[in-house]
Parts: C-alpha cells; structure tokens; sequence
C-alpha cells in the first residue's frame, strides 16, 4: 500500500458507475448531472472513464439532468454514444438542453420521463476581437449548427429541415410528448420528481425563455443525487498591495516598451502575476533575452509571437536554431570529415641561382661554316 494521503475528490459534471449484481449482468450506469465542460474537464476524459470501465459486453445506461454545455464536448459524446450501439439508453430524468439534448440524441434508445423536457436552439458564444476575428468566429458557430442539425436528423429523419431549423431559431421547449411526436425520444418513461441540475439557475438565464416550472425548481431545490460534495469556504486570499502593482504594471511597461512589444502590453500584462516582483522580472528577463535571440538571428518579426505564447528562452532558442537550419538547407553530420593533406606550394623562381649558373655554363664555339665544292664547269674545245 502507499503511503501517500489520498487525493481529494475532484468536482465533476458526471459520475461512472458500474452495477455487478450476482444473479444480474454487468452494466454501467452514467450520470450526467450537470453543465457539460464545467471545471476544465473535458469530454475525453469522460469518454476514456467509460471506456476503462466497458468490458464492450455490458448494458450502459446515461441519465441525463443537464441544461447543455460545451458543444464540441456534446458532439465526441454524441459520438461515443453512437459507437456503442444497442447497449446504450439514454435516460431524460428532468432536463436535456441545449448540448445534451445532443448527447441524449446518441442513444440507440431515448427513455423521457413523462414530466421532463427537452431543449434545442442554435450554439451561441461570447467572442472579442476584430471584424476578422468575428467573421471567423460566425463561421464556426455556423459549422457547429450543421452538427447539431445532423444529431437531430439522424434521431429524426421525418422533421422536415425548414421545420427543424425554425425550432433551433426560436429555442423550443418540448415535452416528453412533443418529443415523442417528432421522434427524437422512443419511449416515455414514469414522472419523476422535477429537480433543477446544480447551477441551473444561472445557466438558464442565458436562455430566451425557460419554463417558468423550471425556473421555480431551480430555485427551490438542487439535485438529490450530488456528484461530489460541495468545498469547504476558504479563508479569502489576502489583497495585493496596490502601490506594488503599480510599480510592477510600470516597470513591466517600460519593458515592453524597449523590447519593441508596446502593442501588446496589456495582453502580457494579464499573464504577469503583478504582485510577485521576482516573478515579474523573470518575465522581464524573459522578454529581453527573446529580443536578443530573435535580432541575432535576423529575424526580429518573429519576437512578438514567442513572447506572448509564453515560451521559455530555451525553447525560443530551438525553434530559431531550427528555422535557420531549415532555411540554409543544412543537414547535421555528427562524422568528422577526412583528413586531406594540404598540395605543396610551387616554389617560386631563384633568379640569383639562375644568373649564377648561366655564368659557369661553358660557352659554346661558333659554327665554322664551309664551302660545298662544286662541280667544274666544262670547258668547249678550243678549235
């Protein structure tokens, strides 16, 4: 055994439970009973929790109390669901909204509760920025209606698209009924007692307009199946100084300021933990030493964008020695060259040892040409 304490249970937005009954196959019973990706907990962990636990034979069955949450968490659930095929039941005890209509939509059957309802509309986010950056985040919002659209139209074929998208626009509340009819729930299940999700009531004042029936149950009760027990109240942290801040906030300016990263102060600000002086001149340091290392490497442009992803001064120097390998094409040989001797050079001409041995050269004696002998010429005989 270990010695270590036991980790304190972490807050989470479902629960994984398997049933091993002795006379009963195994089966695993999932409750998804709050705001889905709340607490930094995503969607993969969820699925890799269910995984760990399937043994690929057993019945799972996912209650569902939930008024959405992440819709990108929604669609790998939904997913998940899906590949599951006829082992998985969906079960609506009170409310499925927004993205966990999606996930309940996954199931190879849906089971509502007879006084539960069921909650669509169109994605919606809060987003900052330029005109770009809007644009960019429209067309995502609208690819995320395309997979809402598809989850509902595989649970429900027969709605008509005009039909399907008018509901999404106008947010529509359904009835377990209502549900049925349009067949995106198969059966409907006993009345329970209505309970409201944990942190319903804030998650609901996000929508157009929730059921007042809702809205009172948010009010008057939480759920009486608690995931996790609620924290203890800590003491409050005790405030920074704000002469110091100041200080911090000026002198981290001026910084960026020398470092060609005025533009960008306040983004690096919110990531400098003003209050901790060391920790503010580490990222001082930090700042100064990318400037260098960029302009060493000529390539300054670059500074600004390591400096606000956060990257230690080791890291910037990788990714630059990188880059500057990559854009001289050289390729890294850890074997020594081989030895080549070095060529002799010609020595040069002695013109003292020329001249001198030019002077000892015997001369050589002069022709001495002779005459070739001719042929006497006859002479006629004298008459």
């Amino acid at each position: 055994m270990s010695d270590l304490p036991e980790a304190a249970p972490t807050r989470s937005w479902y629960r994984i439970q398997a049933k091993t009954d002795a006379d009963q196959p195994k089966s695993i019973e999932v409750l998804i009973y709050d705001e889905i990706g709340l607490w930094g907990i995503s969607a993969a962990r969820f699925i890799d929790e269910l995984k760990a636990m399937d043994d690929g034979q057993a019945a799972i069955t996912i209650a569902i109390n939930s008024p959405g949450g992440d819709v990108f968490d929604g669609f790998a659930i939904h997913n998940a669901l899906l590949r599951l095929g006829a082992r998985c039941t969906v079960r609506i005890d009170g409310l499925a909204a927004s993205a966990a209509s999606v996930i309940a939509c996954g199931g190879h059957q849906v089971v509502m509760a007879a006084n539960a309802m069921l909650m669509i509309h169109n994605p919606w986010t809060f987003t900052y920025g330029s005109a770009h950056d809007l644009r960019k985040t429209a067309d995502m919002m609208d690819k995320a209606r395309d997979g809402i659209l598809a989850a509902y139209r595989r649970k429900a074929p027969a709605i008509e698209d005009a039909t399907l998208i008018q509901m999404l626009d106008e947010e529509t509340w359904l009835s377990a009924d209502e549900a049925l009819a349009l067949g995106l729930v198969d059966v409907i299940g006993e009345a329970v007692a209505l309970q409201a999700c944990r942190g319903t009531t804030n998650v609901l004042a996000r929508f157009k307009h929730p059921p007042e029936a809702l809205l009172a149950a948010s009010a008057e009760s939480i759920p009486k199946a608690e995931l996790i027990p609620e924290e203890p109240a800590q003491a409050p942290e005790p405030q920074p100084d704000p002469t110091r801040l100041a200080r911090n906030a000026a002198r981290f300016s001026q910084a960026c300021l020398a470092c060609g990263l005025a533009d960008f102060t306040e983004e690096l600000l919110m990531n400098t933990p003003l209050s901790d002086d060391d920790a503010v001149s580490a990222q001082i340091e930090r700042l100064q030493a990318i400037r260098t290392l960029c302009a060493s490497a000529r390539l300054p442009e670059l500074a600004a964008d390591y400096a606000r992803s956060g990257l230690s001064v080791e890291a910037v120097r990788a990714r630059l020695f990188d880059r500057l390998l990559a854009a001289q094409g050289t390729v890294i040989d850890n074997k020594e060259p081989p030895i080549i001797p070095e060529p002799k050079a010609a020595a040069s001409p002695n013109t003292s040892a020329i001249y001198a041995a030019r002077k000892k050269k015997p001369s050589r004696p002069a022709a001495v040409k002779t005459a070739t002998p001719q042929a006497p010429i006859p002479q006629a005989p004298t008459p």
